[in-house]
């Protein structure tokens, strides 16, 4: 029997999930970069365009007030720029 279907199939959510994890390691390097503080990948989310982080509030106005180089940072980075915001 040929499983290479499945195998083809299984390919692809490795994939993205891979790829999913690699861009989290990345938001968390480039908020390091401009805010120093160092967020686990963990503790980003991303919807869509956005990213969410759980943080405290002191954390998140930090990383708030540097949004817009953060997000500059990110889309020189990533191949596929796509986020917008942060929340």
């Amino acid at each position: 029997m040929d499983y290479n279907h499945i195998k083809n199939y299984l390919e692809k959510f490795k994939t993205l999930l891979f790829s999913k994890e690699e861009n989290l390691k990345i938001i968390s390097s480039v908020i390091k970069k401009n805010t120093q503080i160092e967020i686990e990948p963990k503790l980003i989310k991303t919807t869509g365009n956005i990213i969410q982080i759980k943080s405290s509030p002191l954390v998140k106005n930090e990383i708030l007030m540097k949004k817009e180089k953060i997000l500059a940072d990110l889309s020189s980075v990533l191949e596929n720029p796509k986020y917008k915001d942060i929340r």
